[in-house]
């Protein structure tokens, strides 16, 4: 059994019951445009309850982050945090959108925590607020040093 895989056997069909569980494993495969994870283990405390259409994840997870800044390129380390609350389904329920699927008696945690740490990256990660950026005609980093670069006259008109 996969580690984020969890047997979910003794709280099916008891609402009301839970289970806190520990995680702290290695996600592979969560990247965007300007966004990775740096491979240390995502870790948090989730909460696994029993409800009637299923069981319901809730908790908070982080994880290390690697970021490229949006206006300067400068890559940055930092902590992204996300919190879940994501119900899986058990066979004979509604087919709803929102919800996981749950075909037994167990519970692949897995992709709800992909889904959570990705939507979690900022669109524009930014490596200060105040970053000015590269010029855009020679590339300087106008963070660190001027640009000798002329600027363009404003049409009077």
């Amino acid at each position: 059994m996969h580690k984020l895989t969890i047997s979910v056997a003794e709280l099916l069909g008891r609402p009301g019951r839970y289970r806190d569980i520990d995680i702290s494993e290695p996600l592979a495969g969560v990247a965007g445009e300007l966004a990775s994870l740096t491979g240390e283990p995502v870790s948090g405390r989730l909460r696994l309850e029993s409800v009637v259409e299923g069981v319901l994840v809730t908790g908070r997870i982080t994880a290390s982050a690697r970021f490229q800044c949006a206006r300067c390129l400068k890559g940055v380390t930092e902590t992204v945090e996300a919190d879940l609350c994501e119900l899986f389904t058990g066979p004979g329920h509604g087919a709803d959108a929102d919800a996981y699927r749950m075909p037994g008696t167990e519970i692949a945690l897995e992709p709800i925590l992909v889904d959570a740490v990705a939507l979690a990256f900022p669109l524009r990660p930014l490596c200060s607020p105040g970053c000015k950026g590269l010029c855009a005609r020679c590339g300087a980093d106008l963070n660190t040093e001027p640009c000798a670069c002329p600027t363009d006259e404003i049409d009077p008109r």
